[in-house]
C-alpha cells in the first residue's frame, strides 16, 4: 500500500511540474515578444515647421529627425483640420517612400486655397501609414524656409 501511494503523489507531482512549466513558456513568449516588439518603435522628431504662400494656396516644409528603430511611412499632413492635396518627404534631398531611423529630412505638403496671413497660428499634424500623428505649430513666413542639414 505504502509503494501506490508513493506512486500517487509522485503523480500529483509530475502534473504539478507540468502546468508550472507551461506557464513559465507561455511568460517567457510573452516576455520576448513584448520585448522585441519595443525594440521596433520608430518616432519623428518634428524639429521646425514653415507655412508661406505658393502657387493658389500654401505650402507647408516640417523637418524632421527619426529615432528609434524600424521605419516609417508619412502618408498625410493636415494644417488646421484640411489635409494637403499632395506629401512628399526628402532625406538628404532626395524624394523616398519610407524613412528609417537616423534618417534627417523635411516632408513638403501643399494646401490649395489656403491663405498666409501674419498672425495666424496654425496646427499641423503629420500622420503615418503605421497610424502614428506627429503635431506641429509653423511659423509663417513668405517664402521656403530652411532645415538644419540642408
Amino acid at each position: 500500500m505504502c509503494f501506490v501511494r508513493g506512486a500517487v503523489v509522485s503523480l500529483q507531482v509530475a502534473i504539478l511540474l507540468v502546468f508550472i512549466l507551461a506557464i513559465a513558456i507561455a511568460l517567457a513568449g510573452y516576455l520576448y515578444s513584448t520585448f522585441y516588439a519595443s525594440l521596433q518603435y520608430t518616432y519623428i522628431a518634428l524639429t521646425q515647421a514653415y507655412v508661406y504662400p505658393a502657387g493658389s494656396g500654401a505650402e507647408a516644409k516640417i523637418c524632421f529627425s527619426v529615432g528609434g528603430s524600424g521605419s516609417l511611412s508619412i502618408i498625410a499632413v493636415e494644417l488646421d483640420g484640411r489635409q494637403a492635396e499632395w506629401v512628399k518627404t526628402y532625406v538628404r534631398g532626395a524624394e523616398v517612400d519610407v524613412v528609417k531611423a537616423g534618417d534627417v529630412g523635411y516632408v513638403k505638403a501643399f494646401f490649395p486655397g489656403v491663405s498666409v496671413a501674419p498672425g495666424w497660428m496654425p496646427v499641423g499634424r503629420v500622420v503615418t501609414k503605421q497610424g502614428f500623428s506627429f503635431f506641429f505649430t509653423p511659423a509663417i513666413e513668405q517664402g521656403e524656409g530652411r532645415c538644419p542639414g540642408e
